[in-house]
């Protein structure tokens, strides 16, 4: 069986779907616990990647679960009910935009 451009395009568009998903799925995380998701990005981070085993991991993380762990830093100088509040909204419309798209 050889790939087509037809196949590349559905492979390449569940690879989307499933970074969507997962980067969805930490924000949904983050929503619930809070702190302890934030800090288990911190920790798999690395500040200055000395090798490039560090930048992929690096890579793969911010690829994967960045987005949460970005909104919710920028909600950090809201109250507790107002940073959640907002947090499910941006959640939820990072939810429907790949539906639609």
């Amino acid at each position: 069986m050889f790939l087509t451009l037809p196949m590349i395009i559905e492979f390449m568009k569940y690879v989307l779907i499933a970074i969507s998903l997962t980067q969805l799925g930490f924000g949904f995380l983050i929503l619930l616990l809070g702190n302890t998701m934030v800090n288990f990005y911190r920790v798999s981070i690395y500040e200055n990647p000395e090798n490039s085993i560090q930048k992929m991991s690096n890579f793969f993380q911010k690829t994967t679960i960045w987005l949460g762990y970005f909104i919710y830093t920028k909600l950090s100088k809201f109250n507790w009910i107002l940073k959640k509040s907002l947090l499910l909204g941006c959640l939820v419309i990072q939810g429907i935009v790949p539906i639609i798209l």
